[in-house]
């Protein structure tokens, strides 16, 4: 459990630095802005390689009767939550008329997983992720932060969806291989 929790406090640290604009200012202001943003991605990776590490170690200890609901949604809701992000990184409709595609694709899929398993690594890592993209959210509606492409293309859109449904097939057919347990 100390892996998981190591890894989402370096994950989640790195990502909410942006919601503090003078320690981000000053962070790329010591390190350039290249400087950060290697920083950024080698500390959210090697979060991640200790997100996934510590969840596949950690022991299973049931908190509250997983929801057959959340369970048949899963398929539903994590294709489009993969749609999200992929739509969060292109100038399309759906990111122009979505406040946080990306955000919003996390909130998804940490709700559904959190409800659907029920265990205590569950919990804390899709309970962390749901409040790190709560938090988030709000934090940017405060500073007024919204990215929004100037000239919506709707071919983007299309690349977006072929894409985020490809990363979501591939993580459905590898999902056991990847965290340890079979998707469905």
């Amino acid at each position: 459990m100390t892996l998981l929790i190591l890894g989402l406090v370096l994950f989640i640290g790195v990502h909410l630095v942006p919601a503090a604009p003078s320690l981000r200012a000053a962070l790329a202001g010591r390190l350039g802005e290249k400087g950060y943003k290697i920083l950024f991605a080698v500390a959210s990776a090697l979060g991640l390689v200790l997100i996934v590490l510590g969840y596949r170690a950690a022991p299973v200890e049931q908190i509250f009767t997983s929801s057959e609901t959340a369970r048949s949604l899963l398929p539903v809701g994590m294709a489009i939550a993969f749609v999200l992000v992929a739509t969060s990184q292109v100038p399309g409709h759906i990111r122009h008329l979505l406040r946080h595609p990306m955000l919003t694709g996390v909130l998804i899929w940490s709700g559904l997983h959190l409800l659907a398993n029920g265990d205590l690594a569950s919990n804390i890592l899709f309970g962390v992720f749901a409040a790190w993209a709560l938090f988030d959210i709000f934090s940017a509606e405060h500073r007024g932060k919204r990215p929004v492409p100037a000239r919506p293309v709707f071919r983007a859109d299309m690349i977006a969806v072929v894409a985020g449904l490809a990363v979501f097939a591939a993580v459905l057919y590898f999902h056991a291989d990847l965290f340890g347990v079979p998707a469905i």
